[in-house]
């Protein structure tokens, strides 16, 4: 039939996601081919390159020169060190490299950026990575039509607040059903959540695994090329027949 890019895909997505994770977790090729795609994309990792518009501001290029050093270098002490995570565990190449991931294996990914002051660290912008599978519409409002996978939108389409679950669905222990409601924006404009994702057609909430289309077919080679080494295997371990009357 044909449906609405959210009414094709929504329904699929808790089908995808982790057949998805799987074909990629055990799968030699698609594991491959996921690391090139990260590899051809990030390289060694995003790096700041500020160039202001110095003419429009009214400055000449010795201060233009001189505010992008010094703005770099304040990027770099940020962005290469841990004081970018809420973890405190990941750098931003780390941080930028998992988003991506999540992004081509699950569908799309999210990334909250907090304002987070620390006795030791010169910065407070500090991001957490959320996986994807938290952010889903709460059971209780699963009637209310604006809000499409987790993302509630305006009349115009727009995302209006992000519904995350506050535990993985996934642990063993996830405790009570519990969703907290995020704004898309603070209330002077800066934004709240980051939402990574391929949006193919128009009115689409969430995206889907870059290996949708071809994931059974990865499926089942892989299952043929397990069949053909095991009789290889087999075959191999039979050196002759001998025969006594």
């Amino acid at each position: 039939s044909s449906g609405s890019a959210d009414s094709d895909l929504l329904p699929d997505i808790g089908t995808l996601r982790p057949r998805s994770r799987d074909l990629f977790r055990n799968h030699g090729i698609a594991s491959g081919a996921l690391q090139t795609q990260i590899d051809n994309i990030l390289g060694i990792g995003p790096r700041l390159s500020a160039q202001p518009d110095y003419r429009t501001l009214g400055q000449d290029k010795t201060w233009a020169d001189e505010w992008a050093r010094v703005c770099e270098g304040n990027f770099r002490e940020w962005w290469e060190t841990t004081a970018c995570d809420v973890s405190r565990q990941l750098t931003g190449r780390a941080i930028s490299t998992q988003v991506l991931r999540g992004a081509l294996m699950n569908g799309d990914a999210l990334a909250l950026p907090h304002w987070l002051p620390r006795a030791d660290s010169l910065w407070s912008t500090r991001l957490q990575v959320v996986e994807s599978d938290r952010l889903r519409t709460p059971p209780m409002l699963q009637h209310r039509a604006d809000i499409r996978g987790g993302v509630e939108i305006d009349a115009m389409s727009a995302p209006v607040a992000y519904w995350i679950r506050k535990t993985h669905p996934g642990d063993k222990d996830p405790g009570l059903d519990e969703f907290e409601r995020v704004p898309a924006f603070t209330p002077w404009g800066r934004r709240r959540v980051i939402h990574l994702y391929d949006k193919e057609r128009s009115g689409q909430s969430r995206g889907k695994p870059i290996v949708a289309s071809v994931m059974k077919d990865l499926r089942m080679a892989g299952h043929y090329a397990q069949a053909e080494l095991k009789a290889a295997v087999v075959n191999s371990l039979i050196a002759a027949f001998i025969e006594s009357d």
